[in-house]
């Protein structure tokens, strides 16, 4: 049986004259192909307005459309100080177009490949040879990373799950007994509350990581596992993975527990995702930003949360801890 084409063709344009565009032609590799999930991750992928890594955007595209053998695939990317295209035919690179200008002498280097072919264009501003030239030495290291990139460029693959990915994918199913999203605009917030929460009772990944509390809302966030779920991104919604690992009987014991007793806490709220933050950096503070003897008051100044809030997740880690010890 003939397998089915598959086509994308999708762009935006959005502040600052950044412009993003894909297009993919391709054909079916098997008949299990979701054809509505993969537009729907697309979508999220243009929308995401993250996209001056061209690599990343390469291998993000291929990671949704693995299911599907690749033809054609066009990427570009532009704005007012760059602009990026690349070409693959049957997955291999056969264009490659990057311009960079320099805003500050409006000099720019433009580097091609097509069809075998390398082309470098150099524009300046001055009249002087481009060896004499004062920005040489820059342009010239500039021109050695666009070769670099341009090689990367030519074997991108699709995202590969490592094994912190999998043990992050199964702690999560444990934790919020759901299926996690990884396309979803809160993800990092579901994630980074779960890890910081659990790590109060030994639960932590393979990698050597710790957690700071940043941004507005002093979230506690760990910079692995944020590039752990922004890698996760064009996976989407994970119900099942290749060569899964199987969590030991105690971690999973205690992430489920741990689990059960922050979603009663999280499914009486008004904002779960608050309600997370809440939580985790009220334990976060407790155990490393404050003295361990801290009253109540002097958490809820540290942490800007009220004095009920501070008590109630003081209440859920004792709840918690009752819980594992009966267990034992």
């Amino acid at each position: 049986m003939d397998m089915e084409k598959v086509n994308f063709n999708k762009n935006i344009t959005y502040g600052n004259e950044k412009k993003f565009a894909l297009r993919f032609e391709g054909i079916e590799s098997s008949s299990n192909i979701d054809k509505e999930k993969i537009n729907k991750l697309l979508d999220n992928l243009i929308s995401s307005k993250s996209h001056t890594n061209m690599i990343r955007n390469v291998a993000f595209i291929r990671t949704i459309l693995k299911g599907v053998e690749e033809k054609l695939l066009v990427v570009e990317y532009s704005d007012k100080n760059s602009q990026e295209i690349v070409k693959y035919d049957n997955g291999n690179l056969f264009f490659f177009n990057c311009k960079n200008k320099n805003d500050e002498n409006k000099n720019s280097i433009t580097i091609e490949f097509d069809s075998g072919n390398l082309k470098i264009f150099v524009s300046k501003k001055d009249k002087d040879s481009i060896l004499d030239y004062p920005h040489y030495d820059s342009m010239n290291h500039q021109l050695n990373e666009l070769i670099k990139h341009m090689h990367l460029l030519k074997n991108v693959k699709p995202v590969n799950l490592d094994m912190d990915s999998k043990a992050l994918i199964e702690i999560y199913k444990l934790f919020y007994d759901e299926n996690p999203d990884f396309s979803l605009s809160n993800i990092n917030i579901r994630v980074q509350t779960m890890m910081s929460i659990l790590a109060q009772f030994g639960i932590t990944l393979g990698a050597d990581y710790s957690f700071s509390l940043l941004g507005k809302s002093k979230m506690p966030n760990s910079l692995y596992i944020e590039q752990l779920v922004n890698k996760l991104f064009p996976l989407g919604e994970i119900t099942d993975i290749d060569e899964s690992i199987k969590l030991a009987d105690e971690p999973k014991k205690i992430i489920k527990i741990v689990g059960e007793c922050v979603r009663e806490v999280i499914n009486d709220g008004y904002n779960k995702d608050d309600a997370l933050i809440t939580i985790s950096k009220v334990i976060h503070a407790g155990r490393y930003d404050l003295s361990s003897n801290s009253n109540v008051k002097e958490l809820s100044n540290f942490t800007n949360r009220t004095q009920n809030e501070v008590e109630s997740s003081i209440r859920l880690v004792k709840r918690i801890e009752k819980k594992l010890n009966s267990d034992k």
